[in-house]
């Protein structure tokens, strides 16, 4: 398996193309920690779980960073670090528009609350 700094490189490098400069390094740079800390685990973890899918786990996908948890991640991620600013920050990371921001904050409040 890749080692969890093949991981942060991997999600490093897609958010800072992807974003250029619109968000300050050490944000970007926290938040990138943050997301390979736990795809790094979950990959471990699913290693050990799924044997026949040790290939699957064995190097990081760019698709896994298409995933609601990776998207709770950003939003709470955003809310502690910059407050009522958390949009501005959040739409940029996942280049959503606050529309679909709020109907992802509502569908998850809702499934939450079920």
């Amino acid at each position: 398996m890749e080692s969890k700094q093949e991981f942060f490189n991997i999600i490093h490098t897609h958010y800072t193309n992807k974003l250029g400069e619109k968000l300050p390094h050490e944000l970007l740079k926290e938040i990138c920690e943050n997301i390979t800390e736990y795809y790094y685990e979950q990959y471990k973890r699913f290693r050990s779980q799924y044997p026949k899918s040790i290939k699957r786990y064995s190097s990081f996908k760019i698709k896994d960073l298409e995933h609601p948890e990776v998207y709770e991640m950003v939003i709470k991620f955003f809310k502690v670090k910059k407050g009522t600013e958390y949009s501005i920050y959040t739409m940029l990371m996942l280049n959503w528009s606050l529309d679909k921001l709020k109907e992802f904050e509502k569908q998850r409040a809702n499934f939450h609350n079920m």
